[in-house]
């Protein structure tokens, strides 16, 4: 009889002291003053000093917080946690009245980030021209803290090739399952070869482009409108008179005409592989590649040609 007695004493001693730990049953939980948070959600299971019931110890108590960060949680703040999702029976609060979560992670150097934004568009940088000063380019990042925990990298879905002066780049920063997106001004300084009149050049003129003085000139500084190359001038007039040592820009040109009202010309008419060519009559002027109407001397029919060179206009039928 004392043996039974005895017995059951010690499997109450055992189920009194295994309660604490089953949901259900009064249970204490010790918070610290600090935990550190491995990751971006803090459970309660991971910062408690004591032993916790299996679903409270899985309750989210702050989640989303950048990595290198600290967020305060108090305990009236948990218990209003536990209370929501009815695991708050029989729990006795006791530890620090607030506990700072420390969030793992380091804030990553400004230099380090510049130099993998600037591999990240490099891929957008034009080259340079023949002859040119080579193309670089300025970075102005936004002044705010990148924080990063484990291994990063930068990348950008922009593809398209960055024109003269600034550039707005939206680059993005991951690091495991974060991500922060940065708007980056990407500043080129890409050359070109700008012409300077040598003299006064009258409105009309058919322009040659030994009429200016040609000099390479970063087009970051000034890229408005500026005529770059001298290649840019073939078949071209001035729409303006130009004044001596004025630069030249793209609102000085317009196309010159190949042919111009009352000139005759050959008209090429072409169905399939046959053409034929008759004589034809400009009623309008026009440049290569320009549609023009034009009277077929041999019908007497006003027709729709294409300007193909030189008094030569070509349509199909």
């Amino acid at each position: 009889m004392r043996r039974l007695i005895k017995c059951a004493l010690i499997a109450a001693i055992l189920l009194v002291a295994a309660a604490p730990a089953q949901a259900g049953r009064g249970w204490r939980l010790v918070l610290p003053d600090t935990a550190t948070v491995v990751g971006k959600a803090a459970r309660l299971g991971d910062i408690a000093l004591s032993p916790v019931p299996a679903a409270a110890a899985d309750l989210v108590i702050h989640a989303g917080s950048r990595p290198n960060s600290v967020v305060t949680v108090s305990r009236r703040g948990i218990l209003r946690q536990l209370v929501a999702v009815g695991l708050a029976d029989g729990v006795t609060l006791s530890g620090a009245e607030e506990c700072h979560l420390v969030f793992g992670g380091r804030s990553l150097l400004s230099a380090d980030l510049e130099q993998a934004i600037r591999r990240a568009v490099q891929p957008l940088v034009p080259g340079a021209g023949p002859g040119a000063p080579a193309s670089w380019i300025e970075l102005k990042i936004p002044d705010v803290p990148v924080a990063v925990a484990g291994d990063w990298q930068v990348s950008t879905a922009h593809r398209e090739i960055l024109a003269a002066g600034r550039n707005l780049v939206q680059v993005t920063v991951t690091a495991g399952d974060l991500q922060e997106r940065l708007p980056v001004v990407v500043t080129l300084h890409w050359y070109g070869m700008t012409g300077t009149a040598i003299g006064e050049i009258s409105a009309d003129t058919v322009l040659d482009e030994t009429m200016f003085t040609w000099r390479w000139r970063d087009l970051a500084d000034d890229r408005h409108g500026l005529v770059a190359g001298p290649g840019e001038l073939k078949g071209m007039r001035a729409t303006t008179a130009i004044a001596a040592g004025q630069d030249l820009r793209q609102a000085h040109l317009e196309r010159a005409p190949l042919i111009h009202a009352g000139d005759r010309v050959e008209l090429r008419i072409m169905r399939g592989q046959v053409s034929v060519t008759v004589a034809a009559l400009a009623r309008q002027p026009g440049s290569l590649g320009q549609m023009i109407p034009v009277r077929n001397e041999l019908t007497g029919r006003l027709v729709n040609a294409r300007i193909a060179g030189p008094g030569l206009v070509e349509m199909r039928r």
